[in-house]
């Protein structure tokens, strides 16, 4: 197997390695969160079925799109009013603003949607399977190629 596709090969591995150790101490520490949306509200901008990828923060500004906690759930709408630590929110694709919220009952701002997030949520594990895959070919191959010429220096001896 060619040297630079395996060093590819073994680089995209540990990015992989990276980013997943990463996103799992951050949802540990419950910094960043993932929300699957169940209702329209949000369309055009969001959709139903959408995975959203949220991540704490100390404070918010009026046009974030944040998740927070009501008593029937959690809802993704947008920041259309800040008055102190109340918070006034509507969905992109309704005609009337949600009730005053409390900051404190915000989860996060949403940072990513639908998309390349939806693709890595849905099909997980056979992306992880075709990078094992991809990993465990690379060493069987660069055993092999290192044998081969291991072999070859072995013969130069001999001779």
């Amino acid at each position: 197997m060619n040297r630079v596709v395996k060093r590819v090969i073994d680089l995209l591995f540990i990015i992989v390695i990276i980013v997943l150790a990463l996103y799992y101490i951050l949802r540990y520490t419950n910094q960043i969160c993932i929300y699957k949306v169940k209702t329209g509200s949000m369309e055009d901008n969001i959709h139903i079925g959408d995975y959203v990828l949220i991540i704490q923060k100390e404070e918010y500004k009026v046009g974030d799109i944040v998740t927070f906690e009501k008593e029937d759930g959690f809802i993704t709408h947008r920041i259309i009013r800040i008055k102190g630590d109340n918070i006034t929110t509507k969905g992109d694709a309704n005609n009337i603003e949600d009730d005053t919220i409390n900051k404190s009952s915000i989860e996060g701002k949403v940072i990513m949607s639908g998309g390349i997030i939806n693709i890595v949520i849905t099909y997980k594990y056979a992306i992880v399977a075709a990078f094992l895959s991809m990993y465990l070919f690379s060493c069987y191959f660069g055993k092999k190629e290192k044998t081969k010429k291991n072999n070859k220096v072995k013969e130069k001896i001999k001779k």
